[in-house]
């Protein structure tokens, strides 16, 4: 049986849609004081040893000028409850630090922003960008870890909404 071709990229994303993901929020910082935050779903960890994770961007997106010159990255697993700060990081048209009007946040290590109460905390620097087709992937190594275990479960995105772990499964 042969699949059907892919008609248009709308088509792509409704498929791959039906793949649930986490959520995360990723913050940055330039040599500069550029930031950048952003929601993304398409985080994944790549290596042990070393402690590396990546995700992907697109490059027309109005925070690829600051990822790819930013001297640390924060990524932050967002829980069920942080709905509000992955709509806020998502939001079209507001830029660096923008996203980040009213979401509490501090300066972590080098000035990278880091959001209080996430179910975890990764932070870094990049280590390799690779380009294919209309995105980048972004390769941060990471050199510490976060982690404060939360009752709350993950916040996920599931057919194009936001959702809980829990409600994906009952889909």
């Amino acid at each position: 049986m042969m699949a059907e071709p892919l008609l248009d990229s709308a088509d792509f994303r409704q498929v791959c849609g039906h793949f649930p993901t986490g959520v995360t929020a990723v913050t940055a910082v330039t040599d500069e004081g550029g930031y950048a935050a952003l929601t993304v779903n398409s985080f994944t960890s790549v290596s042990l040893e070393p402690a590396k994770v990546l995700f992907c961007l697109a490059t027309a997106s109005s925070s690829f000028a600051v990822l790819k010159n930013a001297r640390r990255i924060a990524i932050h697993i967002l829980a069920q409850d942080q709905e509000d700060i992955a709509r806020r990081c998502a939001t079209s048209g507001l830029t660096g630090a923008d996203k980040l009007e009213g979401v509490a946040w501090t300066a972590g290590p080098d000035g990278v922003p880091l959001i209080p109460g996430t179910s975890a905390i990764l932070t870094g620097t990049t280590d390799e960008l690779i380009t294919s087709g209309d995105h980048v992937i972004i390769l941060i190594d990471v050199d510490h870890v976060h982690l404060k275990p939360s009752p709350v479960p993950a916040l996920s995105f599931y057919r194009g909404r936001f959702s809980s772990p829990t409600a994906v499964a009952a889909d």
